[in-house]
């Protein structure tokens, strides 16, 4: 696969897109990248954009490549990738603080605890930051800290705040749009809510079939999502 993506230049026309699942799944068989090879796409997708100096993709970049490093216990690479990001920036640079918050995305699954202590301490300098981006980053990350933490209720709301600012800044039907409004869901889901958390995620399955296709890897686990808390919807 990779060798018919080289031949077709299919790597080097899609990255600027802005679409980050280019960079975690195989354009040819459509199978996600795993092991070493991931590590290192996630690494390289997000210096690509920092250096094209795309901000919003790269900002997504950066939260995959540290959670895709935890996730192959390799913490200390993404605490070295966070603080990378971070060089020769002033402490309240809205990077610095996405670098942060990537760096407790990094550690939340090996101890939610830290990970949200540590964005409790960034919450004084979030509220002063006006890149809606950056607060986008930072209250998707509460919403996943929170839920990883079976603390539903608690984290409905931010993932509510994260749609609403993605929207403003990306458009309604968005794949990062999509994607948050699908987290809201699923939350909505577990807090109990069933009704309206299976309708919102039929709805962004309808809309991803649309504008994505049927076969993007987005689609595919938003309707294996539906068929796990709604059968026979998809």
């Amino acid at each position: 696969c990779l060798a018919e993506m080289a031949a077709q230049n299919e790597f080097m026309t899609v990255q600027g897109r802005g679409d980050l699942s280019r960079w975690e799944h195989c354009g040819v068989c459509y199978q996600l990248f795993t092991g070493v090879l991931e590590v290192e796409l996630c690494r390289r997708a997000w210096r690509h954009h920092r250096d094209a100096q795309e901000t919003d993709v790269t900002r997504g970049a950066l939260a995959t490549a540290g959670n895709v490093l935890a996730h192959y216990d390799e913490g200390d690479a993404a605490a070295r990738l966070c603080e990378e990001a971070k060089r020769g920036l002033a402490g309240d640079d809205p990077r610095v603080l996405e670098a942060e918050v990537a760096r407790a995305d990094a550690v939340r699954q090996t101890n939610p605890d830290a990970a949200l202590e540590m964005l409790k301490r960034l919450r004084p300098r979030i509220a002063r930051c006006e890149d809606a981006g950056t607060r986008m980053m930072f209250a998707t990350s509460q919403a996943l800290v929170l839920g990883f933490m079976d603390r539903y209720q608690e984290a409905a709301p931010f993932a509510a705040e994260a749609v609403e600012i993605e929207t403003l800044c990306s458009g309604p039907e968005d794949a990062r749009t999509l994607d948050k409004k699908k987290l809201r869901a699923v939350l909505l889901i577990e807090s109990g809510r069933v009704d309206e958390g299976t309708a919102m995620l039929t709805q962004v399955f309808v809309t991803q079939t649309r504008v994505l296709g049927a076969d993007h890897v987005d689609t595919q686990d938003t309707k294996m999502m539906l068929n796990e808390y709604a059968p026979g919807t998809a």
